[in-house]
Parts: C-alpha cells; sequence; structure tokens
C-alpha cells in the first residue's frame, strides 16, 4: 500500500514538474538604469483601434513603438525584450488596459514586428523600466 500511494506521488511530481512552461531569458538585455522588472506575457493591440483616443489623450497609431500598461505613469519608456528570441524594443506607455492574468503589456503592432512577432496572440516577455 505504502508502495502503491509512494509510485503515485512520484509520477503526479513529475507530471507537474514537466507540464510547467519554461521561463526563457534573452542573452543579453541593455542597461537602462534603476529598473523595475515585470516578466509575464505581451498581447498585440489590435490595428482596428488606430486613430482612436488613448486614456493619455493621444491617438493610438498602430506605426509607432507603443504600449499599454495596468499602472506605470503616461511616457514611461519600458525595455520589452521577447525572451523566446531575444529581440527587444523600447514603446511608450500611452495606455491603459489589459484584462488577462499573467498580461504585463500590450503592444502595437509596429512594436510586435521589432519583435519579430505578429501571428500570435500572446508572446512572452520581459519588460524593464525606470522607476
Amino acid at each position: 500500500m505504502f508502495r502503491q500511494k509512494t509510485t503515485y506521488l512520484l509520477l503526479w511530481l513529475l507530471m507537474d514538474v514537466s507540464c510547467k512552461p519554461k521561463q526563457y531569458t534573452a542573452p543579453s538585455m541593455p542597461d537602462i538604469g534603476s529598473l523595475g522588472n515585470e516578466v509575464g506575457h505581451a498581447i498585440i493591440i489590435p490595428s482596428t483601434l488606430h486613430g482612436l483616443a488613448t486614456a493619455s489623450g493621444e491617438k493610438y497609431d498602430s506605426t509607432r513603438y507603443t504600449g499599454a500598461h495596468k499602472t506605470l505613469p503616461f511616457g514611461t519608456k519600458v525595455l520589452v525584450t521577447h525572451t523566446l528570441n531575444g529581440k527587444t524594443v523600447t514603446v511608450k506607455i500611452i495606455d491603459r488596459g489589459l484584462a488577462g492574468s499573467g498580461q504585463v503589456i500590450a503592444l502595437s503592432k509596429a512594436a510586435a514586428l521589432k519583435l519579430d512577432t505578429t501571428k500570435v496572440i500572446s508572446m512572452p516577455v520581459r519588460i524593464r523600466y525606470q522607476e
């Protein structure tokens, strides 16, 4: 009985560890001074919102390097690193948003292109910003 429980426990632990997604870190990240860090997923802001007003009052332009964050002040420059391919882009926060759990930033289409990603809904990223 004890041996059977131990076997099930080991199998459960093995399944738990093997099913968790791996976190990748970019090989190098530029230094931008005193930093705050967040790790999670980025989503792409739909192009259908192009030209509409954002929470900061600016109009959303999908061709500029901009983003939306829950709490960072408008105008904050954020270094976004795609953790799977190491590509980076610096975006300016101009809007609020994000409803999903694990999402740390929403990016314009231009920023997503710079990260070499446009055909996915969500991508793993690390964001860094001056506090």
